[in-house]
């Protein structure tokens, strides 16, 4: 899948809005429902059981570092497989890919999503140590990084390059976007934490796993969602069955104007100021 966009414009703003981004996704999330959550249930269901035998005592501590590591792995294959069922669906309504075609596509290029995981995680917590604001300004420049790693060409550092020059412009709408996601998944999470606290081993596992399997596709789909606006503003995400678009990034490469002008609101003073800031603390 890789070279998918090459050749799309990036940067600039584009009329997004991050309520539109969290409904689209909603909408995406209802459709791939059944697939969303039994991928999430393979992937973090054998992460769980792991950190079970850790809280049995039944493993040594130094299993704690292996399981930080498959939380990482899993999560860049979920997110690495919904994003090619996403894509699919965004150029071809009839390429409606299965769970093993979602996780083998997403296999080869597992590389440089775990890469992208890992060292955004890295990057993201030493800003969060070092000060709030820089923290936040890498998690939403780097947002869309894991989609730019399943579909276009080049490293794990180009693909978090990438992402920031596609969020350019945009940056405090995708803010908000990640603010709601968060806010969305906190408040259904709650609920499994509490009953985790008071369960016995399989249902500290059980509770744990459903949380996982309920939040983390919505996470990924408001995440692709923002990817595809970005790239491809005029074009729905996902078509309707025996519909396909031809070329789908060809037309928007010659274009002159790659997406259409958004009118003054207060909206463009607080990108302003994330803007401001963004150069202030991570550059351009």
């Amino acid at each position: 899948m890789t070279g998918y966009a090459a050749a799309a414009p990036t940067g600039g703003r584009v009329a997004l809005s991050a309520t539109d981004v969290l409904s689209r996704a909603w909408t995406l999330y209802k459709r791939l429902f059944l697939r969303s959550i039994v991928m999430a249930g393979l992937v973090f269901g054998a992460v769980n059981i792991v950190q079970a035998f850790i809280r049995a005592g039944a493993a040594g501590r130094w299993l704690g570092l292996l399981v930080l590591m498959l939380s990482f792995a899993a999560t860049a294959l979920l997110e690495g497989g919904l994003v090619e069922i996403v894509r699919g669906l965004h150029v071809d309504g009839d390429d409606d890919a299965s769970v093993p075609e979602a996780f083998e596509r997403a296999g080869g290029e597992f590389g440089k999503l775990l890469a992208v995981s890992l060292l955004s995680a890295f990057g993201m917590a030493l800003g969060f140590l070092l000060f709030v604001v820089p923290g936040c300004i890498l998690m939403t420049r780097w947002a869309v990084a894991v989609p730019v790693a399943m579909l276009e060409q080049g490293s794990a550092r180009d693909a978090m390059k990438r992402s920031g020059d596609i969020v350019a412009g945009n940056g405090w709408c995708i803010f908000r976007v990640i603010l709601g996601v968060g806010l969305l998944t906190g408040v259904v999470t709650i609920p499994f934490v509490l009953v985790s606290a008071h369960a016995g081993l399989f249902g500290w596992w059980l509770a744990l796993t459903l949380s996982s399997m309920l939040t983390a596709p919505y996470a990924a789909h408001a995440i692709t969602v923002a990817y595809f606006l970005l790239r491809d503003p005029s074009r729905p995400v996902i078509l309707e069955p025996g519909h396909r678009w031809q070329s789908v990034w060809a037309e928007q490469a010659g274009a002159a104007d790659p997406a259409p002008p958004v009118a003054e609101s207060v909206d463009d003073e607080y990108q302003r100021r994330f803007d401001e800031y963004q150069q202030r603390w991570g550059g351009s």
